[in-house]
């Protein structure tokens, strides 16, 4: 029943993607969220708690993209070969998507339906604790086994973010996706009401918005907690820096949400480029520092340690690595959402000068009306 909603949800947002963008990311949304439930199904809670942390991320930044794309609309004036065209050329899609799904599909049946000689699994269950420094297999082998497949992994995130910034620096979203939406242009800028006017103030948390910016706020040091101990345990227990970065990203969000991205820069100092570059440095420097010893990269080494209150605690090397992934994913998905955040300061701008110009024209309009009934 769970896979069905899934596929029905799929399917759905499939069909709404078009004129309905909004319904078409929920639907897309509920099918993940499936997933989630999937990876828990087959005893995988690393994987769903990742997805599910993941679909959050991806939901706030896709819907801060879906404000610029065109607007489409059902009731455009099309000649009769254009209102053919898109037909065929879905009909191919289809045939394309079709054949691939059916394909991978089948291929993914035979490859878990048969009978392997060999297993790696018990590799990784024997060796996870005494090579690697910890009971959670699937973060010992992100962070030992593979962790040049990881470094790659958040190269290629940094990479990516950065590059999303540098285009949008230069993105100006077409005139009709500048206007502001119908709900701010008919708020009044009168602070006595509770409808102030959010873009009019530098802290958008007033009027109605004010109860959830307290409760907001009051959220982000419980977040920063949760990814602490999300990142601490991640070793031998569900969690790590990937999923911890993921959090902290996602209590930012919130702040940007409700706050407003002037608010947010002017009262939390991010710096994701930092961040980025450090998380790099802590991979690379773990990486290197296995070969100073005359290891090879990124070998890990497990320190023993006798504290005096905490006891006999298990420091490994591979703790470093995963500061750094935990530092370059937030700093990627900081800079990401800076990058779209700012376009909604660009287009608030935007329509303050239009404002303005139309203001100016109408009181010119009216002085140009006045002067020769003055004359006369």
């Amino acid at each position: 029943m769970t896979w069905l909603i899934g596929g029905v949800c799929a399917l759905a947002a499939a069909w709404q993607a078009k004129f309905h963008r909004l319904a078409a990311l929920m639907l897309a949304a509920g099918a993940g969220l499936v997933s989630c439930v999937t990876y828990i199904w087959f005893s995988a809670p690393d994987l769903a708690l990742t997805q599910l942390v993941v679909e959050a991320v991806t939901t706030v930044l896709i819907l801060l993209g879906l404000r610029w794309l065109p607007m489409r609309s059902k009731d455009a004036v099309q000649t009769a070969s254009a209102r053919l065209r898109p037909w065929g050329r879905r009909g191919r899609d289809l045939l394309v998507a079709t054949v691939a799904g059916c394909g991978l599909a089948a291929l993914a049946w035979a490859m878990m339906t048969r009978t392997f000689p060999q297993s790696i699994s018990p590799f990784f269950l024997e060796r996870a604790l005494s090579e690697g420094g910890g009971t959670n297999v699937v973060n010992v082998m992100l962070v030992d086994f593979r962790g040049f497949d990881t470094f790659g992994e958040i190269t290629v995130l940094g990479v990516v973010a950065l590059t999303v910034y540098a285009l949008l620096r230069r993105f100006r979203p077409a005139v009709e996706s500048m206007a502001l939406p119908p709900q701010q242009r008919a708020q009044a800028d009168d602070g006595s009401s509770d409808l102030l006017n959010p873009r009019r103030a530098k802290d958008t948390a007033v009027g109605y918005l004010m109860v959830p910016a307290v409760l907001v706020r009051l959220l982000l040091p419980l977040s920063v907690l949760v990814a602490v101990y999300l990142f601490m345990r991640g070793h031998n227990a569900p969690g790590g820096g990937f999923v911890a970065g993921l959090v902290m990203s996602v209590a930012l969000v919130l702040q940007f949400i409700v706050s407003g991205t002037e608010w947010v820069e002017e009262h939390l100092r991010i710096y994701p480029r930092r961040w980025i570059a450090i998380g790099l440095l802590f991979a690379l420097g773990t990486g290197s520092g296995a070969v100073f010893f005359g290891y090879p990269f990124l070998t890990t080494h497990t320190a023993h340690l006798h504290l005096p209150v905490l006891g006999d605690i298990h420091v490994p090397s591979a703790l470093f690595f995963d500061i750094g992934v935990f530092a370059l994913v937030l700093g990627a998905t900081m800079l990401i959402l800076t990058a779209l955040a700012h376009q909604s300061v660009r287009s608030h701008r935007w329509a303050d000068e239009q404002a303005e110009k139309e203001a100016q024209a109408e009181a010119d309009a009216l002085a140009a009306g006045a002067t020769p009934e003055g004359a006369r």
